[in-house]
């Protein structure tokens, strides 16, 4: 908008300056000789009194027509000035115009990506959910080895079970491992569903000899205990600033998972995610059946 306001100022400096100099003329007109635009050199001579009269009216008429033609002159440069800028301007604005509506564009793709993703992760989640309550429906036929197969389909191959890791994680920060922290730590793996190695929490915290599993930079870790070492430091380094010793604090107290759950949530750890329903929309699925989840 500061483009075409800067155009419309230009447009109305000229309308100005061309008003002016055609009040001048008018002006300059009404004011010569006989009332003519250009000297009449008969009327001149006729009416002067002397030789010298003479050659002051024609000197005069010739001053007028002289200032005339500069005012032209002038009023021509400066339209030609304001010409140029206005195309100048108008270039500009079409300019601005443009990038307005790649930037538009941008901003509609970005949206229509970001549905993409939360649909696909919404299927996905769906898919896994009836995976677990197929599995709960048939665990009395099932051999180990079925569930360790679905068990490296939802964490990949370098993983131990969602359950076992609950508690080692637990132990690390002296937390006991009763059935509500049991609950929210399988949650959270649960939520993260990912299958970086010795890694079910994603972190980015970066080890020796550790690799990125992906662009975010998550780390694929080389053993378990890496893994747990990688997640411990992570929280210890975010305990305050990015509210991680909150969590901890909960787990101590063996609160109700949906309480640890929320400090989850809270926290810089996906904050924002899943609308704010980040761990706490999984609990609910979790503890109705605990076993079944902490098993793969």
């Amino acid at each position: 908008m500061a483009v075409r306001d800067e155009l419309e100022a230009a447009q109305a400096a000229y309308a100005d300056a061309e008003s002016r100099l055609h009040d001048t003329v008018v002006d300059a007109f009404m004011n010569s000789p006989g009332g003519l635009a250009q000297a009449d050199v008969l009327g001149a001579f006729l009416e002067a009194s002397s030789m010298v009269d003479l050659q002051d009216r024609l000197a005069l008429g010739d001053a007028i027509v002289a200032d005339r033609e500069r005012a032209v002159a002038g009023l021509a440069a400066a339209k030609a000035r304001l010409d140029v800028r206005a195309r100048t301007l108008e270039g500009a604005l079409a300019a601005q115009q443009a990038t307005v509506q790649e930037l538009r564009a941008a901003q509609e793709e970005q949206a229509n990506a970001l549905a993409s993703e939360q649909a696909s992760l919404a299927q996905l989640s769906e898919t896994r959910d009836r995976i677990v309550t197929l599995i709960a429906r048939l665990k009395e036929r099932l051999h180990a080895e079925d569930v360790a197969a679905v068990a490296r389909a939802f964490q990949g191959a370098d993983h131990v079970s969602y359950g076992d890791w609950a508690n080692l994680l637990l132990r690390i920060f002296s937390a006991p491992t009763c059935r509500e922290n049991r609950v929210v730590v399988v949650a959270w793996q649960v939520q993260e569903f990912t299958q970086a190695a010795w890694n079910p929490l994603a972190t980015t915290h970066r080890m020796p000899g550790s690799t990125d599993f992906n662009g975010a930079g998550v780390q694929n870790f080389i053993s378990l205990e890496q893994g747990l070492e990688a997640t411990k430091e992570t929280i210890q380094n975010g305990w305050d600033v990015y509210g991680y010793g909150a969590i901890v604090t909960s787990l101590r107290r063996c609160a109700d998972a949906s309480t640890t759950a929320t400090k989850i949530a809270a926290s810089s750890w996906c904050s924002g995610c899943v609308d704010g329903n980040y761990v706490v929309g999984v609990v609910p699925k979790v503890e109705a059946d605990l076993e079944t989840y902490s098993s793969l």
